[in-house]
């Protein structure tokens, strides 16, 4: 699960994300990208839910797939996340009771213009466009002022409303706060912050990894 807070405009787009990921128990686990950036397609690809399903749908997209920017690329996707997920499903043993989202961000090849897209495995991955806006996973205040600076603030209350549930209904948030930001220009990475138990976390992945491999 992930931290996804996205803005969107015609002329731009915003996506960042934490980089936590944790055993089935809650704990440290790794840090991971949970958004890239395809450069020829001009498109960002981020998810939640199912921790490592969009980067395989990333690594499908800018591989294995012929095609020339975000529409054409939505136009196979909903099929070809279906077919990915159910592959994915039975190598990660998941449950069917398992989501995932994917979501799409990129500079239209017909206008020119920011185009967006959510597919959601519990509606089957059809495309769904995207308004112009801001849009938060899990939920939290849409705060005001210059987005770079406030995300770190949103992702904070994320993470408070999320430690108030319980274990198996919580979205785990923490690591590096990360932001893609998209132009006609290109696509920039951005370390905006960290979380305070950031160096704790990665003792605690490092730790973990020696005793698996000893």
């Amino acid at each position: 699960m992930s931290s996804l807070i996205f803005y969107t405009q015609p002329g731009a787009a915003v996506v960042a994300t934490d980089t936590l990921a944790v055993s089935p128990d809650g704990s440290p686990f790794s840090f991971c990208t949970k958004a890239g950036y395809i450069p020829h397609l001009k498109t960002i690809i981020a998810g939640t839910g199912a921790g490592g399903f969009s980067s395989q749908w990333l690594l499908h997209a800018s591989t294995r797939m012929v095609v020339r920017g975000i529409h054409n690329l939505d136009f196979y996707t909903p099929k070809g996340l279906r077919e990915l997920w159910e592959t994915y499903k039975k190598e990660s043993s998941l449950t069917d009771d398992t989501t995932t989202t994917v979501y799409q961000f990129g500079i239209s090849e017909e206008s020119g213009e920011v185009v967006s897209f959510a597919y959601r495995s519990t509606n089957n991955f059809q495309s769904e466009p995207l308004q112009f806006g801001t849009g938060v996973k899990p939920a939290c205040a849409v705060l005001e002022g210059h987005l770079l600076d406030i995300i770190p603030d949103m992702m904070a209350e994320q993470r408070k409303n999320e430690a108030e549930k319980p274990h198996s209904e919580r979205v785990y948030i923490g690591g590096e706060i990360i932001a893609l930001v998209l132009t006609k220009e290109g696509c920039n990475h951005i370390k905006i912050g960290e979380f305070e138990d950031f160096v704790t976390d990665e003792k605690a992945i490092f730790e973990n990894f020696s005793k698996m491999n000893n």
